[in-house]
């Protein structure tokens, strides 16, 4: 019998289909494996970042999907292996079932990564039976957990309160950093197949709260994925410019294709999805 404070949490996002309570799930469970983690020595070496940090804890309208880490200072030795244990531990005192999968990469990088996989009929058996014909045999609900080991100088961090399943405390990057860290992947961000919209939709909602990047971050983030050279300084008129010339050759029905899933149909920004609005709020930034 699964945890009651589980099916509870999920309740509370009011889910109306399938893939409502797939995302409410997926979040009540990443807030379960920070929780776990705050619960070992994790954030005294690491920051929560990324559009889940911005969704838990500033109120992203949009679902989210891995939980990104990046250590506070460089160590490509670092292994985050028993720390995910900590959080599997967690998991199981609420009597749900799963594993942590690693998946072997072909080419080494600074970045480990790790999957909680459950498996999502188990979990829809045990918290919403009617609509279990829905979900596929073996389907499986799956978390990625990332810590970049090689760090960017020049961020700023603070501390956010995690209230379930216990009252946790999680190092986050501040808002102007993880404006900047945004801007980078908006400018540097290569696509294999599909552009990912989610990186606009949050470059939206950035602008919305008037938030300034944080420039030393972003010039040396930008210098570490080799989009400046080492001696080149960056400026808020050298990135609005970028930025224009980065929205001119955007798809942005590729982009909405992409973001959707995340959002409710009604959202507001995904209306603005079009080059004209993007480039215009290029003038915003200060």
């Amino acid at each position: 019998m699964i945890n009651d404070s589980f099916l509870s949490q999920i309740k509370k996002y009011n889910p109306n289909t399938v893939l409502d309570i797939k995302n409410a799930m997926k979040e009540v469970l990443q807030d379960i494996i920070l929780s776990g983690l705050a619960k070992s020595d994790f954030f005294k070496k690491a920051i929560f970042y990324g559009g889940t940090s911005l969704r838990i804890f500033r109120d992203l309208p949009r679902f989210s999907e891995d939980l990104d880490f990046t250590l506070i200072a460089n160590d490509i030795e670092f292994d985050f292996d028993n720390y995910l244990l900590v959080s599997k531990k967690e998991i199981d005192s609420l009597n749900i079932e799963c594993d942590i999968y690693n998946k072997e990469k072909k080419v080494d990088t600074t970045v480990q990564s790790r999957f909680f996989r459950f498996n999502l009929k188990s979990l829809f058996e045990m918290t919403f039976p009617e609509y279990v014909n829905q979900i596929i045999n073996n389907e499986l609900l799956t978390i990625k957990v990332e810590v970049e080991r090689s760090v960017i100088s020049g961020g700023l961090t603070e501390t956010k309160l995690l209230t379930y399943p216990s009252f946790a405390q999680i190092k986050t990057f501040n808002m102007e950093t993880l404006f900047a860290s945004k801007l980078i992947a908006v400018l540097n961000r290569k696509w294999k197949s599909r552009i990912k919209g989610r990186d606009y939709y949050d470059y939206l909602f950035y602008i919305s709260k008037e938030i300034k990047p944080n420039i030393l971050f972003l010039e040396n983030g930008l210098k570490k994925f080799g989009y400046l050279n080492e001696n080149e300084q960056y400026s808020i008129n050298r990135l609005k410019n970028d930025l224009k010339n980065r929205f001119e050759n955007i798809d942005f029905d590729d982009a909405i294709t992409d973001v959707m899933p995340f959002v409710s149909k009604e959202d507001h920004f995904i209306s603005s999805f079009n080059k004209h609005i993007f480039v215009a709020t290029v003038d915003l930034i200060s």
